[in-house]
This record gives structure tokens, C-alpha cells and sequence, in this order.
């Protein structure tokens, strides 16, 4: 016997056409909503952990390395590279007023050839001064001291064997005893080391003839420094002070540095609010109107149930049920289908509109998924109050008469 519960899906099912037209704009519009939430709160994320990972107010790199080291390009699409300047300069930007703090880093790419593992960016910094890397290497879990030919190395970067922990850059094997998590920029293709083992990595580069830089001296070379300002000061005042009193270095702050994910986020949140006004409006328009002819076509259908003895409550609690079923199930093949997608393509999307990509966490990202169904849940409420509308305009005693 078919009771009233089972009613609204047999009906849903009867009127299949006008019921998937239901679902697919359900879900074009969750799948905006959800999708548009969703990479808007990936590329913040992947700026804020940035910002984080960072953990310096400037960076000073050599003036002549312009054409090879772009600061608002850097953290997202950066060409492994290398540059150096003399050691010198370190002194130099510690005696400057409002410098709290001072470390070196220097730089190797690896070749695209057989002798090393992949072609990355490899930076090594001085553990005695560093305050930049240090701090988010307990967040790797490793707990052994990094030594000589030690690395780790960011997300994005694989090893031959997770038996064998072993990365080879120029026919030198390094041992991999960590790896940082997703930042969603270039820091994930890096792989961080001491100072000792840059300097021999770069001596096996020199023996395979593969190293531009003749007259390099490791003892007296770095390729970065990078500043924390004092507090009380402000960085783009220190970072002039550096340029003005040190020639041949460029000084950028990390809010220079950040400014073209800034930018990009700020292009991200306006095509996703274009993008979610676009697929929103016209979806719960068509939802609504789809729902009402489904209503209207049935009118003697709720006539012969209104003939039955169902009243208005039982007929609207039906209506009810097939707007909320189909807009729900529209809802959640939208935010499943975007989800998926941005899983799978956020970060190649992310790289071509050159800004950062982590996603949230799970718990983060399934509250964004119950926001997303917030349209479909409107949807129907609107689809009810019209279903409400034409059911109470139902003469039950009319349109029996009219199928005589």
C-alpha cells in the first residue's frame, strides 16, 4: 500500500524530466556557491600559510639578480635559479638601525638531467642564526639533527622510495629525513639544507662542469639574506635604509612579496562573487519555475487526494517534501562535482591565475559544503510557497467535475 511518506519520491520519479530540470539547477548553484567558497578560502589559506612560513620582514637578494629573481613572482611560479653576493653584506644590514635580526641563505638549482633526481629550487640556511625555516621543522615530526647531506624537503617534491629516503642532485645523495607541509606556492618545490651540504652539492655541480659561476667563493658567498625588523619599525623605512647604505642589493619586504598573491586573491574574490551571482539568481528563478508547472500539471492529482480525505496540511507537507528531496539532492551532487574538481585541478587553476592554493581542513571544508546548500534550501522554500499557493487555489469539487 502506497503511504503519504513515500508519496513526494514516487511523484519526483513520475514527473522525471521536470524533476532532474530541478536537480541540475540545484546543483549549478551549489556548485557555484560551494566552488566559489571554496577557492577563495584555498587561495587565503595558501597566503596566510605563506605569510607564516616566511617568518622575515625583508628579504635582500643581489641588485644584479633582477632578470633572475622577480619578488611578486617568486612564491608562485618561480624558476629554480641561483645568484650570489658577498658575505659582506651580512655585517652590514646588522649594523642598520631597526634590524633585529639577520641569517644567510644560499642557493643551488638542480639539473634536469640524469644525475640529479628532479630539477628544484635548493636553499640552505645557517642553523646557528636562522629564524625562518627552524621553527616549522617540528612541525615535520622528524626528530633528528640535520647533518651533512641532510635535507628536507617541501610538499611537492617525491622521492624514488619511501623505503629509501634518498634525493640525488648531482650525483651526490642527500638523505630526506622530513617534509614540510603544503604551502600551495614555490616553497613546496624546495628542498632545504645546512650550508656544508649546499657547498658540496655546489663542488659536485663544478666538477660536472654545470656551475655558471667561476669565480664563486663558498666561504665568503650567499645568496639571500633575510630580516626581521624590530619592533616599533617599520620595514619599508629599513628596507630603504638598506638599499640607500648597501650598494648592488635589492631589499623587498614580504608585504612586496606578497602583494601579487594579495592581488590575486582580490581577482579571485570578485570573479567568484560574479560567478556565484551569475549561477545563483537564474538557477533559484528556474528551480522555482520548474517546481510550479510540476505543481500546476497536478492539480487534479491533489484534487483526487483532497477527494480521499487528505487535507491542505497533508498536500502541503507533500509539496514540501518534493521541493526540499529535489533542491537537497541538486545541492549535494553540486558541492560533490565541484569538490572533486577543485581537488583534483585547484592548484593547476591556482597556478594560472598565479596565486596560492591549500585547502582547508575537512572540518572547515564541510561547513562551507552545509553554507553551499543554504541556495538550495531557499530554492525550496520558494518552490513551496508557490506549490502552497496553487494547492490552496485548488477547488477539489471543480476540477473532478471538469474529468467527467
Amino acid at each position: 500500500m502506497l503511504s503519504v511518506r513515500k508519496l513526494p519520491l514516487r511523484n519526483l520519479r513520475g514527473y522525471a524530466s521536470r524533476s532532474a530540470a530541478i536537480i541540475l539547477f540545484a546543483a549549478l548553484t551549489s556548485a557555484a556557491v560551494f566552488g566559489g567558497l571554496l577557492l577563495t578560502g584555498a587561495v587565503r589559506g595558501g597566503l596566510e600559510t605563506v605569510r607564516a612560513r616566511l617568518g622575515a620582514d625583508i628579504m635582500v637578494t643581489p641588485e644584479s639578480a633582477k632578470n633572475e629573481f622577480d619578488a611578486q613572482t617568486a612564491l608562485i611560479k618561480a624558476e629554480p635559479g641561483y645568484f650570489y653576493m658577498d658575505s659582506d653584506v651580512l655585517e652590514q644590514i646588522r649594523s642598520i638601525e631597526g634590524v633585529a635580526a639577520a641569517s644567510p641563505q644560499l642557493f643551488l638549482a638542480s639539473a634536469k638531467a640524469g644525475c640529479c633526481s628532479a630539477r628544484l629550487q635548493l636553499i640552505a640556511f645557517d642553523p646557528a642564526t636562522d629564524f625562518t625555516v627552524q621553527p616549522w621543522i617540528a612541525d615535520t615530526g622528524t626528530t633528528r639533527e640535520m647533518g651533512l647531506m641532510d635535507v628536507i624537503i617541501g610538499s611537492s617534491v617525491s622521492w624514488p622510495s619511501a623505503d629509501n629516503a634518498v634525493i640525488r642532485f648531482y650525483d651526490s645523495e642527500c638523505s630526506v629525513i622530513g617534509q614540510f607541509a603544503p604551502t600551495g606556492s614555490a616553497l613546496d618545490s624546495a628542498v632545504y639544507m645546512n650550508f656544508d651540504t649546499c657547498r658540496a652539492l655546489i663542488d659536485a655541480c663544478r666538477s660536472m662542469g654545470l656551475f655558471k659561476y667561476a669565480d664563486f667563493d663558498g666561504d665568503r658567498s650567499v645568496s639571500s639574506v633575510l630580516v626581521r625588523v624590530k619592533e616599533g619599525y617599520d620595514a619599508e623605512s629599513v628596507a630603504s635604509e638598506i638599499r640607500a647604505r648597501i650598494g648592488g642589493v635589492s631589499a623587498v619586504t614580504a608585504a612586496g612579496m606578497l602583494s601579487g598573491i594579495a592581488d590575486g586573491l582580490r581577482h579571485v574574490s570578485s570573479a567568484v562573487k560574479a560567478l556565484m551571482l551569475a549561477f545563483w539568481l537564474p538557477g533559484l528563478f528556474m528551480a522555482v519555475l520548474f517546481f510550479a508547472f510540476m505543481i500546476n500539471e497536478r492539480k487534479k492529482e491533489f484534487a483526487a487526494l483532497r477527494a480521499m480525505g487528505a487535507d491542505r496540511r497533508i498536500l502541503s507537507r507533500i509539496a514540501v517534501t518534493e521541493a526540499l528531496a529535489a533542491n537537497l539532492a541538486g545541492g549535494l551532487i553540486g558541492i560533490i562535482v565541484s569538490g572533486v574538481l577543485l581537488c583534483a585541478f585547484g592548484g593547476l587553476i591556482a597556478g594560472r591565475m598565479n596565486v596560492t592554493f591549500v585547502l582547508p581542513p575537512l572540518g572547515k571544508m564541510l561547513l562551507t559544503a552545509l553554507a553551499a546548500l543554504l541556495p538550495a534550501v531557499l530554492a525550496a522554500a520558494c518552490s513551496s510557497l508557490a506549490a502552497l499557493g496553487i494547492i490552496s487555489r485548488t477547488d477539489a469539487a471543480l476540477l473532478l467535475k471538469e474529468g467527467e
